[in-house]
């Protein structure tokens, strides 16, 4: 199971998600999330994690000369689109990417598989007309239909206490955690990424 701990702000908790056994740590690269930072932090967090780690670069809806920049100074990220870029942006790096997609009940699975089949994965949030991920809130997991066929990472208020519930009643490749593991918004817990990891770790279900 994949495990990203999303908005990461600083050294200090890109370390200790790391240390603990996160996959891969989210950078926000959206001036308007309260999680947002710098390419120059960027730039310092992917360098001090180990190379087995991931830094993803979260996107909402940037310029290709924003993403450009990007890749040039963190050439090994991974891209996650957050925004309504179309498979045409999306794939114009010559990286592999992550689309993420706010769903709800009219959310058509099938189209989303057919335009975006080839994605590394895509990420299922729950939809805010404001926040583009970090919400802190769950959507109905059994919206998602058997018509997706394309790996998945879920996302949207995840965290110890629900986590295993999770897994019980969603076919995903992956997890996404932010707020659930923070004891402020920006600000990581050791004790809740910790407890978050261990339980999908320890997961059988």
């Amino acid at each position: 199971m994949f495990i990203k701990i999303c908005g990461i702000t600083n050294l200090e908790d890109a370390y200790t998600a790391a240390s603990l056994g996160a996959d891969a740590v989210g950078l926000m690269m959206f001036e308007d999330s309260p999680r947002f930072i710098s390419l120059k932090e960027a730039v310092s967090i992917s360098k001090a994690i180990p190379k087995e780690v991931t830094s993803v670069m979260v996107f909402v809806n940037p310029t290709k000369e924003y993403v450009q920049e990007c890749i040039q100074e963190v050439p090994l990220a991974t891209l996650q689109f957050h925004g309504s870029e179309d498979l045409s942006f999306c794939s114009s790096f010559n990286k592999s990417f992550i689309k993420a997609f706010q769903v709800d009940s009219d959310t058509n699975f099938k189209q989303i598989s057919k335009e975006f089949s080839s994605a590394k994965m895509l990420l299922l949030d729950s939809k805010n007309k404001i926040l583009k991920g970090g919400t802190g809130k769950t959507f109905d997991w059994d919206i998602i239909s058997k018509d997706l066929r394309v790996p998945f990472i879920l996302a949207g208020g995840l965290n110890s206490d629900n986590v295993e519930a999770a897994l019980t009643t969603v076919s995903c490749v992956g997890l996404d955690v932010s707020t659930g593991v923070e004891s402020s918004p920006g600000k990581k817990d050791p004790e809740k990424i910790k407890e978050f990891i261990t339980k999908v770790r320890n997961f059988n279900g």
